[in-house]
């Protein structure tokens, strides 16, 4: 299995002793997902089981002088929202083999009560092999605040979505879901209406919202690019300044060859254990997880001895990731097929 990972080096993150420094990267990896299926490449059916399409009753409006007024608005494309952009995400993943949309007939609809046996078994019935998505209530509440600041004012708003689902995969139990998201707005005025009037349009903040709960749904559901953050670290000493050299000239593996003698040879320890760092975080870019975590265990051994705390949380986290995508490497095979 082999990755392509975007590397964004980015400014100097923190300066930690004397001319040691640490430069921040973000890795894009690829994740499975938290569902297993039957089978390989699996048909999926993503039903709209929603009763009602409105805002949550505690969802409230709080004024300048802190009263509050209860927001109502039915907003009847929410669900289907949800459902078309949840399709739309499984299927750009690529890891199913059909993507259909359902909306039972109003009479089989039961919301957050969830789908009953009797339409369960009509499904498995005539799509015995299907995997059967239901999203069953979606719920976004939303609070809306205006504060005086210093002779302005500033809008707040705040839509917190959730969403109640299961999931029929073949033979296996029922999976019960409970998402949730929550996305901010805020803007500034001389009064409370101009301060409300720089909001976004309060639909197009909800359309929004839905699309990011689909999002964070839709990794649970198919593998995902998850954004890490690895630290690549550097020193004033002349090897450790060549290496960061090749490194910040995208020249990774003539930088890991300047680690891997600082690694072997060197005598100070924390130059010692900023090498094995940045040769874990070079093996996993070329996908070498056991490697990786071998230097990351290393790195993080000698910072615990020499008591740099930050530079052990990082390296003793990281190992922790590093464990978790060894485990995970199995389930994306078939996806990098």
């Amino acid at each position: 299995m082999k990755t392509i990972y975007h590397l964004i080096l980015t400014s100097l993150l923190l300066t930690l002793v004397g001319c040691s420094s640490v430069h921040n990267i973000q890795l894009n990896t690829l994740r499975p997902a938290e569902v297993s299926y039957h089978r390989t490449y699996p048909s999926v059916v993503i039903v709209n089981n929603c009763t009602a399409d409105s805002l949550h009753e505690s969802s409230r409006y709080i004024d300048e002088n802190g009263k509050q007024y209860r927001l109502t608005s039915e907003m009847d494309s929410i669900s289907q929202l949800m459902t078309m952009s949840l399709g739309t995400l499984l299927y750009d993943s690529r890891a199913f083999e059909r993507i259909e949309i359902f909306t039972p007939d109003s009479n089989s609809i039961t919301g957050i009560a969830g789908i009953g046996n009797e339409l369960l078994n009509e499904w498995q019935s005539y799509a015995p092999d299907d995997i059967h998505i239901a999203i069953n209530a979606i719920v976004p509440t939303v609070t809306m605040q205006v504060t005086p600041i210093d002779g302005i004012f500033c809008s707040d708003m705040s839509v917190v979505s959730q969403a109640h689902m299961q999931c029929f995969v073949p033979d296996r139990e029922v999976i019960n879901l409970s998402v949730c998201d929550t996305l901010y707005w805020q803007s500034y005025g001389d009064t409370p209406y101009m301060a409300n009037s720089y909001m976004p349009d309060f639909e197009e903040c909800i359309n929004e919202a839905i699309a990011a709960l689909s999002l964070k749904v839709a990794d649970i559901f198919a593998p995902h690019i998850r954004i890490v953050n690895r630290y690549i670290f550097s020193t004033g000493h002349p090897a450790m300044k060549d290496a960061f050299k090749y490194w910040d000239n995208n020249q990774y593996t003539e930088a890991s060859y300047i680690w891997e003698y600082v690694y072997k040879y060197a005598k100070d320890k924390g130059r010692r254990a900023k090498a094995a760092a940045n040769l874990a975080v070079y093996n996993e870019i070329e996908d070498n997880y056991t490697d990786a975590l071998k230097y990351a265990q290393e790195a993080a051994s000698i910072f615990v001895n020499i008591n740099e705390v930050e530079a052990a949380q990082y390296t003793i986290n990281y190992c922790s990731d590093l464990e978790s995508r060894i485990e995970e490497a199995p389930l994306l095979d078939n996806v990098m097929e």
